[in-house]
């Protein structure tokens, strides 16, 4: 009698969106802790951010149906976290250290180190976007459209804040630097609600 065949992942959706969400509780930890004791208002802003993403994906967890996942999706995770750990190490480090520079080539090299993690990350989106079925594609470019569109509406809408002449004024490069982490942000909480509503409309 032969065995029934193994599936090539023991990996769940609901195992994932977890690790995931846990993963960025654990980043977010840091970053508040590093910017309350240095009084770095950027980390502790960072460290939010990322902390109300993780909790987002706990429970998109949560209320997730259990699916192995394809071996397209593993491979995207373990090029996903390496990448999400050292853009928050880099930042972290590009925050405390550029400061410090008086080299102009030193200060945008430290600066610029956060892009490269950010470049392996969006190379793991282009891949994993290739490689994926039909529906799977269709649910990743829905999701993609809810986050560029929110993430335009909102810098929008928080640039037209300075014409009511409220007294709160921000900079320019401090908003510029907020884009694309709220765009990944975002595409990471609307596509576990997208891929809900698909599903329960098969």
């Amino acid at each position: 009698m032969s065995r029934p065949s193994k599936s090539p992942s023991k990996l769940t959706n609901r195992r994932a969106l977890a690790m995931m969400g846990g993963v960025a509780v654990l980043y977010a930890l840091p970053c508040l802790i590093a910017g309350v004791l240095g009084g770095r208002r950027w980390l502790v802003t960072v460290g939010v951010v990322v902390a109300i993403t993780g909790v987002a994906w706990l429970l998109c967890a949560h209320f997730s149906r259990e699916e192995v996942l394809r071996p397209v999706h593993v491979r995207y995770l373990r090029e996903f976290f390496p990448a999400m750990a050292g853009y928050v190490v880099l930042i972290m480090v590009s925050g405390t250290w550029v400061p410090r520079m008086e080299s102009v080539p030193a200060r945008v090299a430290l600066a610029a180190l956060p892009l490269l993690p950010i470049a392996l990350l969006i190379r793991a989106m282009v891949r994993v976007l290739r490689d994926q079925d039909e529906l799977e594609r269709r649910i990743d470019l829905e999701a993609i459209a809810i986050a560029a569109m929110s993430t335009a509406f909102g810098f929008f809408s928080f640039g037209l804040l300075p014409l009511a002449d409220i007294g709160w004024h921000v900079g320019g490069p401090t908003v510029a630097i907020w884009v694309m982490p709220c765009l990944f942000a975002i595409f990471g909480i609307a596509k576990p609600l997208v891929a809900r509503r698909y599903r329960d409309h098969e």
